[in-house]
């Protein structure tokens, strides 16, 4: 018997191609950025088209969730909210993962990026944006700290990636 969840994925499918899901996303995305810019002081919105171009290789599906990685933490915007939109849950699925959660452990988190593929890829992605020291107006020690913990993470990601088969290296 299928559920009414798999109903609306299905008919989300034909509704959204990948293309246009992609590009309801970079909207959604740019909306509730709108008045939001990072620690160099250049609109938020850059980062997340930043994470979406890193993951063209992997196609339009894995874009929509880089662009969407920070919706659920940083904006109002819910899980709910996507698939009203007609989001598929592998996307809405991949945002959850990369979501850090009140009250959450490091380890915790982590553990919930390594639980699916595409949270993987996307984090590989935003960890490599985040990791530009160029982006800051100023590099502090606490910069450097942060981008070494970003660093070790993104190995580690990266080779649980390769184990996968989702890259190669």
């Amino acid at each position: 018997m299928t559920s009414e969840k798999q109903m609306v994925n299905s008919l989300n499918e034909v509704i959204m191609p990948e293309e246009a899901m992609l590009a309801n996303m970079i909207a959604t995305t740019a909306l509730s950025f709108i008045d939001t810019f990072d620690k160099s002081g250049k609109p938020y919105i850059l980062h997340c088209l930043k994470v979406m171009h890193y993951l063209e290789p992997h196609g339009a599906v894995i874009q929509t969730a880089g662009c969407g990685h920070d919706l659920f933490e940083d904006t109002d915007v819910t899980a709910h909210d996507l698939l009203k939109k007609g989001y598929p849950d592998r996307v809405i699925e991949a945002i959850k993962c990369v979501t850090k959660m009140p009250g959450q452990s490091y380890g915790e988190y982590k553990e919930s990026v390594m639980s699916n593929d595409d949270a993987i890829l996307v984090k590989m992605a935003d960890i490599r944006h985040n990791s530009d020291l160029r982006r800051l107006k100023g590099v502090r020690q606490k910069d450097f700290d942060r981008h070494v913990e970003y660093m070790a993470f993104y190995y580690e990601l990266e080779r649980r990636a390769v184990e996968r088969g989702l890259i190669r290296v």
